[in-house]
């Protein structure tokens, strides 16, 4: 598939949805407590503030293994709390208003915003923020680690220049 082709498919999020996507993540943090990663998705899933939603676990395929597909769950988990969220007129009726329709790609921002707080990466030393590092303290797959890193205008191992609103 070209670029072209993907980004008509697919467009680069707005800088309102991205707002928007922020400040869900903002009040899911702040409503659930989380102070530091890993930030517990699995609990905002099973747990719902106020039982503003309902969540199928089995509606997450899971990988199991290591290295690069280590914590794709939790990316999973980060995506389908977004769409849950986003079905849910209780949630949003709440204050948690997820942007709906969404796009694939808005989804996946949602999950690495979510697991990847910008203030939370911002915070780290500079020899902190390698996609290895942060993969093991956010609890996120390396590659994802990367995307954040360049979404956030931050210096990406090896002085490659990724385009974050190609994933």
């Amino acid at each position: 598939m070209t670029s072209k082709a993907r980004s008509e498919k697919d467009p680069a999020i707005s800088p309102q949805t991205r707002l928007r996507i922020h400040r869900l993540v903002t009040v899911l943090l702040d409503r659930y407590q989380v102070p530091a990663p890993p930030v517990p998705v699995e609990r905002m899933l099973a747990d719902p503030l106020l039982d503003l939603w309902e969540t199928n676990p089995r509606q997450i395929s899971w990988s199991v293994g290591h290295g690069i597909y280590r914590y794709s769950p939790r990316m999973a988990q980060a995506r389908l709390l977004y769409r849950t969220l986003a079905d849910s007129s209780a949630a949003r009726q709440a204050g948690l208003d997820a942007p709906w329709p969404a796009t694939r790609r808005e989804v996946k921002y949602f999950a690495r915003c979510l697991l990847m707080p910008e203030d939370w990466i911002r915070k780290l030393p500079a020899a902190d923020r390698l996609p290895e590092t942060i993969g093991e303290k956010f609890q996120v797959p390396a590659f994802e680690a990367i995307i954040r890193l360049a979404e956030l205008g931050l210096p990406v191992p090896g002085g490659e220049s990724i385009d974050p609103d190609q994933f």
